[in-house]
């Protein structure tokens, strides 16, 4: 499996190899160390009362 896994990621060009190695990091890091990399977390901004409007809100999105 190694043998493929090697054949496999030399196929794969250098600048989408990034997801993979996070991948594999992942696999051997202590889980209690793991700390995720979330860029899009509250990048955004709404209305104050959005979490009041939730239902509104899916509603309207669910008719589109």
């Amino acid at each position: 499996m190694r043998e493929e896994l090697l054949l496999l990621v030399e196929q794969i060009p250098e600048a989408e190899l990034r997801p993979a190695l996070e991948l594999i990091r992942g696999l051997l890091e202590d889980p209690e160390e793991d700390e995720r990399d979330l860029p899009f977390f509250a990048s955004f901004e709404d209305d104050p009362d959005a979490s009041e409007r939730y239902k509104e809100i899916l509603r309207a999105e669910s008719s589109r």
